[in-house]
């Protein structure tokens, strides 16, 4: 062991012994890696226990030595209390057979290959028309006449958000990169258009207005764009994006991302639900929800209700990067739309639970005329709140 990672360590147990929880809680500077130079499925995340810390280190090179592959990344999941690390296969002819051999190995909890995961969405270039037909849709303005979200903190996995958006400026918390180990990605598309649909400032008199105008934001870097698509993330970013959720106590994560089950990634989300996170996720774009929409407790978002709690998810208006708008689509906007809800009913009662909220969006799908079934934001505050609010879609 380095005697940069003992003082960092010594320094972290000190810190959290004697203050507690920061504002924004933070693990060791372990060895990190861009996450978009791992993503391939020839990298394994193997986890061990975090408890005895001393001894993390000798494990790490006994591990590396007893297999013969070299350790690339490695990262303290605190939340869910193991220490992730990231070796890489590429060499090696079986990899099959070496998770089944590193499976016998006490020292290791868990062993995986690293999963891809795709945001669900795509964007259209049409000229920008000012007209955000999912608010009226959705009765979101009638419904801030009771809450705006205030007070309510959501953490946002995506790709990078424009922190210089007229329309986010106010709302950005903070963000963190968990693809980049050397430094953060200024501002990508898709992350942008889901922070805006979710809160998006109404105060500046220019751009759009989100469900949850007052909300704050934490963006949290977890998938990267590459080659013209809205993004991909990783087990890696995305575990240690939750974790970082997890530990700084946020009211909602919204996942508008789906991909291929994975166990960590799902030991992680049940750790923010068991937290009393809400958590929401786009189900995808086929009839099956995706992962992780479809674990238990987590609220899938979709444009039909058959798949979850259905909300606007096509040719919706929201930021671009550079100050700019444009429309976008997908189960991910419908997410953020849930989201946006989500934090509506939070501020107005903040003594709910992760089920009672559940109850509350399914209870508030309905119905106007011809149209399909639609989640309607103004139909939930008025049932929770107990008021004789007036919903123009219900």
């Amino acid at each position: 062991m380095t005697l940069a990672r003992l003082f960092l360590m010594m320094f972290f147990s000190l810190t959290m012994a004697t203050t507690g929880q920061a504002q924004h809680a933070e693990a060791e500077d372990w060895r990190l890696a861009d996450a978009d130079q791992i993503s391939s499925d020839k990298y394994l995340i193997l986890t061990v226990a975090l408890a005895d810390r001393a001894r993390l280190s000798a494990v790490t090179d006994g591990i590396e030595t007893t297999f013969g592959v070299p350790l690339t990344a490695e990262w303290p999941l605190q939340s869910i209390d193991v220490h992730c690390l990231v070796f890489d296969a590429t060499d090696v002819t079986d990899v099959d057979a070496l998770m089944r051999s590193m499976r016998q190995d006490v020292r290791i909890e868990t062993v995986q290959r690293m999963q891809s995961f795709e945001v669900s969405a795509h964007s259209y270039t049409d000229t920008l028309f000012p007209l955000q037909w999912s608010l009226d849709r959705m009765d979101v303005v009638e419904a801030h006449a009771v809450s705006t979200g205030r007070g309510v903190t959501i953490g946002v996995v995506d790709t990078a958000i424009d922190q210089a958006h007229a329309d986010l400026a106010r709302q950005l918390q903070d963000t963190r990169d968990f693809v980049a180990a050397s430094s953060a990605h200024s501002a990508e598309t898709h992350g942008t258009a889901i922070a805006a649909v979710i809160a998006a400032d109404a105060t500046n008199g220019s751009g759009i207005v989100g469900v949850a105008p007052d909300a704050m934001l934490i963006g949290l870097r977890a998938c990267w764009e590459e080659d013209g698509q809205p993004g991909r993330c990783s087990s890696f970013s995305l575990a240690r994006a939750l974790n970082f959720a997890i530990l700084n106590q946020v009211a909602v994560i919204n996942l508008s991302v789906g991909g291929r089950f994975d166990p960590l990634l799902e030991d992680l989300v049940l750790a923010a639900l068991n937290a009393g996170i809400v958590v929401v996720a786009a189900s995808g774009e086929t009839q099956e929800k995706v992962f992780p929409a479809a674990i238990p407790g987590v609220i899938a978002a979709a444009g039909l209700k058959s798949n979850g709690i259905p909300a606007p998810m096509i040719d919706v208006i929201s930021a671009a990067p550079g100050n700019r708008h444009r429309y976008v689509s997908g189960s991910s906007i419908s997410a953020a739309h849930v989201s946006g809800v989500v934090a509506l009913l939070l501020a107005a009662r903040t003594d709910l639970t992760t089920f009672e909220v559940t109850q509350a969006l399914q209870d508030a799908v309905v119905t106007s005329g011809t149209a399909m079934p639609m989640l309607n934001a103004c139909a939930v505050l008025r049932a929770v709140t107990n008021t004789t609010m007036s919903c123009a879609q219900s």
